[in-house]
This record gives structure tokens, sequence and C-alpha cells, in this order.
């Protein structure tokens, strides 16, 4: 089975972390769904396919631009965050929005696509050149995709930091194999490039675009930094007790206003990521 250890982590400790942050990422993360949905230049009566759609959002927002006349189906390896999608499906009465367990690498999803869209969802491929030819297969001809991915590290210091705050105080975790799937796969466009082309994409282009991460507070930033990406993560790896959470809570939080914009009704977080673009023949 492909993608077995992702399954495993989207299913018992992301995707439930994820959720248990009760919508601060999706509102984090707003501003990214508005790139790719810009950079996929949606039309009326249009089928999309989210790849890895997560808690829905961006699925909904693709189902507001195709319309009624268009359909938009999500798929995530996440019964956690496929349940609250379809929870969000039904609040706003999107008929032609649907949501469905399925892995992008291996599944073959109708009706055809005509675009595919993804919000971090990409990076977690265990053969990204497979997934990406697998797609192909559920595409309409012609059809394009629109993906965001992170870009480094270093061009993301609402990760960086925190990060490097864990990393004083507990220390350096397991190092990462080369281009192992995770949230930063896919930081280099040279290899995202070469991904597309050997699996039968054209044009495919990887533009870098600097946004705005929406931070609810300051408070809210940190516990984020104490829960997902890498902070969080170097956290679990090194089993912190709740004193050392506390400790590493209290840090970025102190660290959060060096980097951090206070501004009307919450923060702003400088972040950089790589909208991927492409055809299929």
């Amino acid at each position: 089975m492909a993608n077995e250890t992702q399954k495993t982590y989207w299913n018992e400790i992301a995707g439930p972390k994820w959720l248990g942050l009760g919508g601060a990422m999706e509102a984090r993360l707003a501003p990214v769904s508005d790139a790719v949905i810009a950079a996929a230049a949606l039309q009326p009566g249009e089928h999309v396919l989210d790849v890895g759609c997560g808690a829905g959002f961006t699925s909904l927002d693709a189902a507001q631009k195709v319309g009624p006349s268009g359909h938009v189906l999500g798929v995530d390896i996440s019964h956690p965050m496929l349940e609250a999608a379809r929870e969000l499906a039904a609040r706003e009465h999107a008929g032609h929005l649907e949501f469905a367990f399925g892995d992008a690498q291996t599944d073959y999803f109708t009706p055809p696509a005509n675009v595919f869209i993804s919000r971090f969802g990409v990076m977690f491929f265990e053969n990204p050149v497979a997934a990406f030819a697998n797609l192909r297969r559920s595409a309409a001809p012609g059809a394009r995709l629109a993906f965001a991915a992170w870009a480094p590290l270093a061009d993301n210091v609402h990760w960086a930091k925190p990060l490097a705050i864990v990393q004083a105080q507990l220390g350096p975790g397991t190092e990462r194999a080369h281009r192992a799937a995770g949230p930063l796969a896919f930081d280099d466009p040279d290899y995202v490039l070469a991904i597309l082309q050997e699996s039968g994409w054209s044009h495919g282009e990887v533009t870098v675009q600097n946004l705005f991460l929406r931070g609810v507070s300051l408070d809210e930033e940190a516990r984020i930094a104490c829960t997902m990406g890498p902070s969080g993560a170097l956290l679990d790896e090194k089993h912190a007790s709740l004193t050392q959470r506390e400790t590493a809570y209290n840090t970025i939080r102190a660290a959060l206003p060096n980097y951090a914009q206070i501004v009307p009704g919450g923060v702003r977080l400088a972040a950089t990521i790589h909208l991927i673009t492409a055809t299929a023949p």
C-alpha cells in the first residue's frame, strides 16, 4: 500500500491536532487558499479535484468559483479531516461539492478533472512521480493544475524561529532523508519541475510568492507553533514534558513580536510559498 506512513500520521496525529486548534489553521492559511484559487483561474462549470483537501475550505472556495454547473471533489487520506469537510459542505449547502477518502498516488477519480488544486497537499507522496503520473489518469485533455507548497524553511521565519527556539531547548531532531515526504519536500523548484516533466505534465512552472498568514493572536500563534509545523514535530519527537512544552510556549510567545506584525483583529506573519502550475497534454 502506498503512503501508509502518511495515512497513519494524518489519521492518528496530524489530523486530530489540526482540528483540535479549532479553525485557527484554516484562518491562518486562508491567504494561501486565495493564491491557489487565483492561480487555478477556475471557470463556471469546470470539474475540480482538490488533492489533500483537509477540512475542505479550499474545496469550498473552488465550489463557489465553478458554481452549481460545476463540480468539486475533495480527496484526502485523513478520515477526521474528511468528516470536518463534509460537515462544512452540509453547513454551506454546497450540493456540487463532495469529499471522498482517496490516495492521489494510486486511485482513479471520476469524472475527469479540468483542474487539480491543492493547498499543501502534494508534498506527502511516497513516490511523487508516480503520484503526478497517476493524477494524469484522472485528467481531462488540457487539464491544468495549481498547487501550493512551502518554500525553504529559511524563507519562512514563522516556522524557522520557533524551530530554532525548540532546538536550543531540547537539541536537534533526527535528520530527515533528503526530499523525504513532508511539508518541505517541494522546497526546491528544480526538483518539482523535474517531477512534473517525468510524470508527463507540460508547461510546468514554479512561482515564488510572498504573502502574509493571518494569525488570531500572539498567544494563538505560540500555541500553533507548539502543535504544528517543525517546532511542534520536534516537541513530539523529543517527548517533551508538560514543563518543557510550557517553557517552549513562553519562549516562542516572547519572541513573536520580533517577527509577527500586530494588526487590527490579529497578527500577520510573512511567509513564502511556491505556486506550482502545469497542464496535461
